[in-house]
């Protein structure tokens, strides 16, 4: 019996130093998710960047130094921070987006692989683009342009050729719109 309540009362003070001080007032410790993401907002130091690479077939790329990166994959965004775990994954057309110096920074892919390894993330794509080589309105122009295509496919083919056109516009609208909005 003596032995049942000293571990309810060990378990008690253990759940009141971990939550119960955010019910009295005071502050409760942050979760390891948390202390990650803002250890990530934080200025960080060399040894907690991840190098990232973006090639294209024709040899151009952008290389920088990030806190974090967002990739448009596959399956949906993934997120990389320094010592991330190796893995590879497609990459889908969409927004690639990275974070230097505490500021989000956006670069059009139009999907490839990506690959990370010891603080290095590798990407390969077919095409990118760059924000600062996108115009607003054109990008809205042809946004409408590739929308209005999809609306009057009629074979699976010119379907499939609509929607990828709709997907780059998009993208490259999304990211513009980021762009401007700073």
């Amino acid at each position: 019996m003596a032995l049942r309540q000293l571990a309810c009362a060990a378990a008690g003070a253990w759940l009141l130093a971990k939550v119960g001080t955010a019910f009295l007032g005071g502050t409760a410790q942050p979760s390891l998710r948390a202390q990650v993401a803002l250890h990530a907002e934080e200025t960080v130091s060399a040894t907690d960047r991840v190098q990232m690479k973006v090639l294209s077939p024709e040899g151009m790329g952008v290389t920088e130094a990030c806190s974090e990166v967002v990739l448009p994959s596959a399956s949906g965004q993934l997120g990389v921070l320094a010592n991330h775990a190796p893995m590879m994954t497609a990459i889908d057309v969409g927004v690639l987006r990275y974070k230097q110096d505490g500021t989000w920074k956006p670069l059009v892919v139009m999907g490839g692989f990506a690959t990370v390894d010891s603080n290095q993330l590798s990407i390969l794509v077919n095409d990118f683009e760059k924000v600062e080589d996108i115009d607003l309105d054109k990008a809205k122009k042809d946004m409408d342009d590739a929308t209005a295509e999809l609306e009057k496919a009629d074979s699976k083919k010119s379907k499939l050729d609509a929607t990828n056109k709709v997907k780059k516009s998009a993208a490259r609208l999304q990211a513009a719109m980021f762009a401007k909005k700073k």
